[in-house]
């Protein structure tokens, strides 16, 4: 990271390089005398403000703190400082900031307050407050010891082939390999992996889901699940509703994979699709990315600028000032995700890059969620500039779908055309398997699913629901555990459900550029600009989306988008 310049502040002037918890009490009682203090509405709003500010500030270190763990697992100094952090800060900043949470609430200005800062900022403060007991907070730090492990875990794993060890993220460029031996001796040997160490991660999941169940308990619940929806943020629908989407899926989804599925197994002249084979399209195979991996960020730039200027120097300003984070390395954790630097109101994308074709699709997508936090980083409260994940994931989903014309910026053109038959085909693919991690959490956390055998066993069974028509011969034992590998259930219960609604979005902004490609654009960036002003359903009528929830959308669709690309 280089050239950054703090965001212009209003009343908080104390950024610390180092912050200790006295800065944060410090801090935090000086914004609650502030409001025990305020007597009009500009001493309100002098008041909110200072708080907001002084939570960027605290939030900034939170997050720097984290990406560094993220980039370098193997380092113990700054190991030691993300667990600093988590130890003296976090505690004290959630206890101080609960009392003046609720003074907001219960503001006598608060309906000329909602009028300028809109009624979603009090839905999450009200969130928080519903979600919060003091009691919680050392169970939250207990919680993000147990996933600081998770992590140093999977990111210091190594799995061999061929002789030689990869880390974890190196697996997809093995999965759509022309070689099939190659393909299957990757899937055993990723798979073997989690097989072998089942028990430390076991052990780890078991502590977490005791951890949630016992703080949605001392807040009245049965367990954590409507704990975790609050954490979600979702103040417009529940689980109910994701129930509802979830039999859609099955209905509509999973025969739709399985004629997929068939197609696939044609091209292999097999009569099924043996699970190592899964990520393998030879019909729909790129030969190869004709870029090396930092080649990547000037072709993204080129189909950025091509799309809008207004993109394209967003991504300009990420690379200048070095925001990004590509390769894939031993001591680096994996996955992807694009985070926010608060004090200087600018995002960060982390990457886990391979040279691979998936490497396109990860960095269109996550240069998505980039875009919003660019277009909405003027809205000054912290809680409006992001919204909830999955309206997140239609900015990042969509950008996927909306660079398809400029796909030969990274492919030759035959590639370029396999390769968005392929990633409509994944994404279709992905949606029932999006529900079976959702299902999975749901029985997990109701105690429906108890212990590695009760969940091995759920698993197996939701398997057989989901993805009928994947071969697993001679690779039960990693199907009964395939959920191990996958860091949201680990991480962030009941993240997953978002990424098969926000698809459902992606897919209408997609059918819309079909029709009108610059409204489709100007729809995308009203949705970036707008940030977290609006609950999801507001979110999607305002990019002109339908909201999967209501039977019969999912279908007629999937009928909009074959008429598109028949990958029948």
């Amino acid at each position: 990271m280089k050239n950054l310049t703090l965001y212009p502040t209003k009343f908080f002037k104390e950024q610390q390089q180092i912050l200790q918890k006295s800065h944060v009490e410090v801090w935090l009682k000086k914004s609650l005398a502030q409001f025990e203090a305020a007597k009009t509405l500009d001493d309100w709003e002098a008041a909110l403000v200072y708080f907001n500010e002084v939570k960027i500030h605290i939030e900034t270190h939170l997050e720097k703190a984290t990406l560094a763990f993220h980039r370098f697992t193997q380092d113990t100094a700054i190991d030691a400082e993300l667990k600093r952090l988590q130890e003296e800060i976090e505690p004290p900043y959630k206890a101080h900031s609960a009392p003046i949470r609720q003074k907001i609430l219960h503001s006598p200005f608060r309906k000329e307050l909602e009028q300028k800062y809109s009624i979603q900022y009090f839905n999450m403060l009200q969130l928080q407050e519903d979600s919060f007991n003091p009691a919680n907070i050392e169970t939250e730090t207990q919680l993000n010891h147990l996933l600081n492990d998770y992590t140093k875990l999977t990111g210091n794993a190594e799995f061999e082939v061929g002789g030689q060890k990869y880390p974890l993220a190196h697996y997809r460029r093995f999965a759509t390999s022309p070689d099939a031996a190659l393909r299957k001796e990757a899937f055993h040997q990723y798979g073997n992996w989690f097989l072998e160490n089942r028990d430390s991660l076991e052990k780890i999941y078991d502590e977490c889901v005791g951890l949630r169940n016992g703080m949605g308990k001392k807040l009245g619940y049965d367990n954590f699940t409507l704990l975790g929806y609050q954490h979600m943020r979702r103040v417009d629908y529940g689980p109910k509703e994701v129930a509802a989407f979830r039999e859609q899926i099955k209905k509509v989804l999973v025969p739709l994979a399985s004629k997929i599925r068939a197609v696939q197994a044609k091209m292999l002249s097999a009569s099924t699709c043996k699970a190592w084979d899964s990520e393998f399209f030879p019909e729909w195979r790129v030969e190869k990315i004709k870029l090396s991996i930092p080649q990547q960020i000037p072709a993204a730039h080129k189909v950025f600028s091509a799309l809008s200027p207004v993109l394209g120097n967003h991504f300009k300003r990420m690379v200048d000032c070095e925001l990004l984070d590509l390769e894939a390395r031993n001591g680096k954790a994996p996955g992807a995700f694009c985070t926010d630097l608060s004090d200087y109101r600018v995002p960060y994308i982390f990457l886990n890059s391979v040279g691979e074709a998936s490497d396109i699709t990860t960095v269109l997508h996550e240069s998505g969620h980039a875009f919003q936090a660019w277009e909405s980083r003027t809205l000054d409260l912290m809680e409006l500039r992001w919204p909830s994940l999955e309206a997140c994931e239609v900015h990042s989903m969509g950008m996927e779908f909306l660079a398809y014309p400029y796909y030969e910026e990274f492919f030759h053109a035959t590639d370029a055309a396999r390769y968005k038959k392929f990633h409509l085909a994944e994404s279709i693919l992905l949606l029932p398997y999006i529900a079976m991690v959702d299902e999975f959490q749901h029985r997990v956390y109701s105690g429906n699913a108890q212990g590695a055998e009760g969940r091995a066993k759920v698993w197996e069974e939701l398997e057989r629901t989901y993805l009928p028509d994947l071969d697993y011969e001679g690779a039960t034992a990693w199907r009964r555990i395939r959920w191990l590998r996958q860091l949201h259930i680990f991480k962030h219960p009941f993240y997953y459900i978002d990424y098969a609604i926000a698809l459902t979005g992606a897919l209408q902004l997609w059918v819309q550029s079909i029709q009108n490609k610059e409204r489709a654009l100007e729809n995308y960036l009203s949705l970036c600009k707008i940030g977290g002003t609006k609950p999801l359903k507001e979110f999607f009528a305002h990019g002109n989306l339908k909201l999967p929830f209501e039977d019969g959308m999912l279908a007629d669709l999937v009928q909009q988008v074959l008429k598109i690309e028949n990958l029948l």
